[in-house]
């Protein structure tokens, strides 16, 4: 078995383990030990506000999947020092996918873990491990209901996960990592509602006040309305390249590894022909507002990060954000040679250091 065979099947076994434990309804966590790092995968009881349960009378309880990497023994005493960081994933990809794909150095969360912090990243609803509402399994039968998964949804799923790790860890407040649309939607929505729970904020690849004509916008945004559920199809690392992840950027391998981590976050993905599924609810609020946060009620800390080469936001549109902001304490940061993609990229150490130094210093 090569390195990789091994790494799709831990993979695979992982999920299949965790999907009994759900449907079994007992344990609501499985955890295991990796070169001295302890994942755990939690899964948290949560009453959705999505529309579509009331609309069809049907029960609310949903489960979030939430999955924290930290270094054995150190969940422990992370309350003296607060070390709590929490990811947001992107419209796409689900958190453990994007945030922890053990191979080489693309886990974020590993490499967090491995430098002091308890890390945890969620699967939004409709995402991953975490509940999809059935109009994701068949958008036609429900010609009447919305795109599932709008902001406000997944603002509140974002505030029971805060809710469950500061109890869990007996901490006051996270750190906070949006990449993507979750530094779009979710974590400058979260810092703004509730400041009191966030230390510090780190926006990576944020669009912000987009160009496009509020026109155009609102023809997209009605297409995704309309679509309600959108795929993705991850057939060669050449999709990468609309963000401005350029083929030598990447690290070798890592898309293979991946690619089968995706796949496997859908249970329909075979069936869908190599296609993952995604709630459209959450594209369609960012075309509808402009901006779609007010950036000068953040008042927390704030990095603002990107690759100089990601095409999906600008140098420009940081500065803008930036600019706007209300933190006191705030920072810009271009990482070189590095697109959308930065934590699958040759660049991903340099990004991770960039995060983590501002992340912990004294200010």
């Amino acid at each position: 078995m090569t390195a990789h065979q091994a790494v799709c099947f831990r993979t695979a076994v992982v999920s299949c383990a965790l999907t009994i434990l759900l449907v079994g309804g007992a344990p609501t966590a499985a955890a295991e030990e990796v070169d001295g790092l302890r994942v755990t995968d939690y899964f948290v009881s949560h009453k959705s506000n999505e529309p579509f349960y009331v609309q069809q009378k049907l029960d609310p309880s949903v489960t979030l999947h939430v999955r924290e990497v930290v270094l054995v023994g150190r969940e422990r005493t992370v309350a003296k020092d607060g070390k709590v960081l929490l990811l947001i994933h992107g419209l796409t990809i689900p958190g453990y996918v994007a945030f922890d794909t053990d191979y080489e150095n693309a886990s974020l969360m590993r490499y967090f873990a491995r430098v002091g912090w308890d890390v945890f990243a969620l699967d939004l609803e409709g995402y991953g491990l975490s509940t999809r509402p059935l109009v994701m399994d068949d958008p036609a039968a429900f010609p009447n209901s919305k795109a599932p998964m709008h902001g406000d949804v997944t603002v509140r799923d974002v505030e029971r996960v805060v809710e469950f790790i500061v109890a869990l860890r007996s901490v006051n407040k996270v750190h906070l990592l949006g990449w993507s649309s979750g530094a779009d939607l979710e974590a400058p929505l979260y810092a703004i509602r509730h400041p009191d729970k966030v230390a510090k904020l780190v926006l990576w690849g944020v669009a912000y006040d987009l160009a496009e004509s509020m026109d155009d916008r609102k023809k997209r945004a009605d297409a995704d309305e309309a679509a309600k559920v959108l795929y993705s199809r991850p057939s060669s690392v050449a999709r990468w390249a609309a963000g401005g992840t350029k083929e030598e950027f990447v690290v070798p391998g890592v898309f293979e590894v991946y690619r089968s981590a995706y796949l496997a976050s859908d249970p329909r993905s075979g069936e869908l022909g190599g296609a993952v599924r995604w709630p459209a609810g959450r594209s369609v609020d960012p075309d509808l507002s402009k901006p779609y946060f007010d950036a000068s009620k953040i008042s927390v800390p704030t990095l603002i990060i990107r690759g100089d080469a990601d095409t999906f936001t600008t140098r420009e549109m940081n500065q803008r954000l930036g600019d706007a902001l209300g933190s006191q304490i705030k920072a810009y940061i271009e990482i070189p040679n590095a697109g959308h993609f930065m934590q699958f990229e040759k660049s991903n150490k340099l990004f991770y250091k960039a995060v983590q130094d501002f992340l912990e210093a004294k200010n």
